[in-house]
């Protein structure tokens, strides 16, 4: 399950009231640079009854240790979300992504931003 704390400290986390469910999301875009990761998320309002509307977000993970991404070709995501998990461990943060496929992606890191992005 998730490391709860982490996501409630952020901003969206704080406006919406509590963290946004990301169960059966969509994964839209990746990008990666030396030393983060941030992932746009649709974040479904199905699953989150804080939303009136389907909204895009940002996860940022800094200072990343480790990447291990797998995508297989989806038509407009780079895959479905089926469950994401954020996990403490002694190396730092783990969060990681299954695909409605089965794909399985984790990062390695040491802090989060999740950020709502501009209406889509």
């Amino acid at each position: 399950m998730y490391e709860l704390d982490v996501i409630k400290r952020t901003q969206l986390a704080k406006k919406l009231g509590g963290p946004p469910i990301f169960h059966d999301g969509f994964l839209k875009k990746a990008v990666l640079t030396k030393e983060s990761v941030s992932l746009s998320i649709e974040i479904l309002s199905d699953n989150n009854p804080s939303l009136d509307k389907d909204t895009l977000v940002t996860l940022k993970l800094n200072n990343v240790k480790e990447i291990d991404f797998t995508s297989r070709e989806h038509k407009d995501n780079l895959f479905i979300i089926h469950d994401l998990d954020i996990r403490r461990e002694d190396d730092g943060l783990h969060l990681r992504l299954e695909s409605a496929r089965g794909d399985v992606s984790e990062f390695i890191f040491e802090t989060i931003e999740l950020s709502e992005n501009e209406s889509h």
